[in-house]
């Protein structure tokens, strides 16, 4: 019997020496290591990428085909993260509360978690080997806790950050297999966190604040992990000797990058991409091709997540939003959010953002009676109409030529009665998560709904009151405006 020497071992081969009597070389035998034998080759994602709305909408980019939802939201900013398989015909929107919708071939899967008093859920992935047949992937959550879904394992390693939400992304190690699964987390400072097996990447970015908005592999050239991070101005940084790149039509100097994603058909030694902004833009760096998105929109802060084929992005909402300036013959909308007053004081007490929707709402019927210059602005920072708390009183609801009229608890019929004269009510509602909120009831809608201005919702100017809205509730105050 002869005795098998290895002689030597090349990239994608070994030759191995037959020894016998001759001592010859009996067969040249091709083999690929395991990772590589596992792993198909990765679908070219530029003719399978989406974009995904915080209503749960998925909108193609470029030529890629329509996928379609299984759930949506019309009224709520709740869709937070899109991952595909890796064959690009299906996957999972995930909602802020942790649950997982089916798109496209998907079936129906349970993420294990749900936090329904909590907007927890930060970014889903897909395995490398999910498919409609085997679903697996992971849920990243705001304080970076992984969990595991479909037929996906428990990882090991992961980093977390109790009670500071500030867990940004997580990406999987292409190698991954049921067996072994590594990878990374990404946090807001810029810090990429590995786990499983994955080693410590080297030269990630750091930055001074929570800036860092997404995280995307590249095929090594080496032997270090390579990648880039996302920040929220569209800078990409690579890590682990990436090469740098140029591109991704951001860096605008406020928060607007949201997604990153890698071209999965680019050259290796030309890596390249897609970077989605806040508003549905999909924009290219490195060697990547343009790619034109089926849907932006302009002035909102809704777009969510960028996924191609074997990929995933989420993000959540702003909290401080771009102007606003929408207008109609009723009057002036504004939002208590819009960056133009939003870090301003209620009477030297905490910011219009945080305390004034009712601010805001009376801002509104002010514009409604023809006072073009008052804006919440002014109305917070008139000292003589708020106490030390930052509590409104009623000499503040003072309209010229325009009295009010107050009623705590109004009846159904009492507001139904206001609202189709024409008159302007600000309701105080107490919401069901706690706390109250103020919106402003613009007119009747049928028998039984009314139109309503909310200053804490996006562009909420006219919507209907019986939408699904986080800022709605049981009714315990009116004033109608005469």
């Amino acid at each position: 019997m002869g005795s098998l020497t290895l002689i030597a071992v090349a990239a994608a081969t070994v030759l191995i020496y037959v020894g016998g009597e001759r001592g010859t070389f009996r067969s040249l035998v091709a083999l690929r290591s395991s990772s590589r034998a596992a792993a198909a080759a990765p679908l070219d994602n530029q003719d399978h990428l989406y974009v995904l709305d915080g209503f749960g909408g998925l909108h193609p980019v470029g030529a890629s085909p329509e996928l379609k939802a299984s759930a949506s939201w019309p009224d709520k900013d709740i869709a937070f993260s899109l991952a595909l398989f890796p064959d690009g015909t299906g996957g999972y929107v995930m909602d802020g509360w942790g649950k997982l919708h089916p798109v496209g071939s998907a079936p129906p899967v349970d993420s294990g978690v749900y936090w329904p008093n909590w907007i927890g859920a930060r970014e889903i992935v897909m395995t490398p080997w999910s498919s409609a047949s085997s679903p697996a992937g992971y849920l990243l959550d705001a304080d970076g806790g992984i969990h595991p879904f479909g037929g996906a394992p428990p990882v090991k390693g992961n980093t977390t950050w109790p009670g500071t939400g500030i867990a940004r992304g997580i990406v999987l190690m292409p190698s991954s297999r049921p067996a072994s699964v590594s990878g990374y987390t990404l946090d807001g400072l810029g810090g990429v966190h590995p786990f499983g097996d994955a080693r410590p990447v080297l030269a990630a970015a750091a930055f001074s604040g929570d800036m860092a908005r997404g995280i995307a592999l590249i095929p090594s050239r080496g032997l270090e992990v390579e990648g880039y991070t996302l920040d929220f101005y569209g800078g990409i940084h690579p890590f682990g000797g990436a090469p740098l790149v140029v591109g991704g039509g951001l860096a605008l100097g406020r928060d607007e990058a949201d997604s990153l994603v890698a071209w999965t058909a680019a050259p290796r030694d030309k890596p390249g991409g897609w970077v989605l902004d806040r508003a549905g833009g999909v924009h290219a760096w490195g060697s990547a091709p343009a790619l034109a998105p089926s849907m932006t929109w302009p002035g909102w802060d809704i777009a969510r997540g960028l996924a191609g084929a074997g990929s995933g992005g989420g993000s959540t909402e702003r909290l401080i939003l771009d102007a606003q300036p929408l207008h109609d013959g009723w009057g002036t909308y504004f939002n208590q959010r819009d960056a133009r007053w939003a870090s301003d004081p209620v009477a030297g007490t905490f910011p219009v953002w945080k305390i004034g929707c009712l601010v805001s709402d009376l801002a509104m019927v002010y514009s409604h009676f023809g006072f073009g210059g008052v804006s919440p602005a002014t109305i917070a920072g008139h000292g003589g109409w708020f106490d030390g708390r930052g509590e409104m009183y009623n000499a503040a609801l003072n309209i010229p030529g325009h009295p009010f009229s107050m009623v705590m608890n109004p009846s159904s019929g009492w507001i139904a009665a206001q609202v189709g004269a024409g008159r302007p009510v600000i309701v105080g509602m107490n919401l069901p998560s706690g706390g109250t909120h103020f919106v402003v009831l613009t007119g009747r809608d049928g028998s039984s709904d009314y139109w309503v201005n909310d200053p804490w919702e996006q562009n909420a100017m006219h919507v209907h009151f019986s939408g699904d809205w986080f800022t709605r509730g049981p009714i315990y105050e009116g004033i109608a405006f005469f």
